[in-house]
C-alpha cells in the first residue's frame, strides 16, 4: 500500500447508553470499508493513468466523493464520541449556538426536525463568511454537502447506524442516545481551530 494511503482511525469509545457495543462494532466495520475503498480508488487511478479511454477513470472519480466523504463523515461521527459526554465549554462555539439556537439543546431540537424522515446524514456546518450555522441534510455522502463549510457535528442517520439496536420507527431514540454521548469539548476545540484558520 502506498505511503500516502489512508489508514482507519482507531477510536477509543466509552460505553454509550442506548447504543450497544455490537452496534458500534458493526458500524466501525462499515467505516473501515470506506477507508479501504478510498485507497482502492486511488490505486486504480494510478493503474489507469495512461489509459487513453477516460470513461472508466471518470466513473471512478465520481465514486470517490461517496467513499471519501463516507470515510471523513464517520471520522467526525465517531471522533465526537471519544472521551465520553462532556458539556460545551465557554467560548466562541457556545456563543454562536446561543445566538442561533439558545444552546446545544436548541441545536438538538432543530436537528431532530431535520432527521425525522429519511436516511442520510444530518450535519451542522458553520459559514464564516456570514457567521451562520447551517443545518444540512445529506442524502448520500456525495450529494448535498455544503462546499468549503467546516462541520460542527455530523449525525449518521442511515439504518446501519442503529439497526442492531432500533427499528426504523425507533430511530429518534438512537438519535437521542448519540446526542447525549457527544463530547462537546472535542467539538469546540475543532471549531476553534478552523475559526482561526
Amino acid at each position: 500500500m502506498p505511503a500516502n494511503s489512508y489508514q482507519p482511525r482507531v477510536f477509543t469509545l466509552p460505553a454509550i447508553p442506548g447504543i450497544s457495543s455490537k452496534q458500534i462494532a458493526e458500524h466501525l466495520k462499515l467505516y473501515e470499508g470506506y477507508v479501504k475503498r478510498t485507497n482502492a480508488l486511488y490505486e486504480a487511478f494510478e493503474r489507469l493513468s495512461g489509459d487513453p479511454d477516460p470513461v472508466v477513470v471518470q466513473d471512478l472519480r465520481r465514486r470517490l466523493g461517496f467513499e471519501f466523504n463516507g470515510m471523513r463523515l464517520h471520522e467526525f461521527y465517531f471522533g465526537d464520541l471519544e472521551g465520553g459526554p462532556q458539556p460545551l465549554p465557554e467560548g466562541w462555539l457556545k456563543e454562536s449556538l446561543a445566538r442561533e439556537f439558545g444552546d446545544t439543546q436548541g441545536l438538538r431540537d432543530a436537528l431532530k426536525v431535520v432527521v425525522a424522515r429519511g436516511s442520510g446524514w444530518a450535519i451542522a456546518n458553520y459559514d464564516p463568511l456570514v457567521h451562520r450555522i447551517h443545518l444540512n441534510w445529506v442524502d448520500e455522502h456525495h450529494i448535498g454537502q455544503l462546499a468549503t463549510l467546516p462541520i460542527i457535528a455530523a449525525v449518521d442517520m442511515w439504518e446501519h447506524a442503529y439497526m442492531v439496536d432500533y427499528t426504523p420507527g425507533e430511530k429518534m431514540r438512537y438519535f437521542d442516545a448519540y446526542w447525549a454521548a457527544l463530547n462537546w469539548e472535542t467539538i469546540a476545540r475543532r471549531a476553534e481551530s478552523w475559526r482561526k484558520a
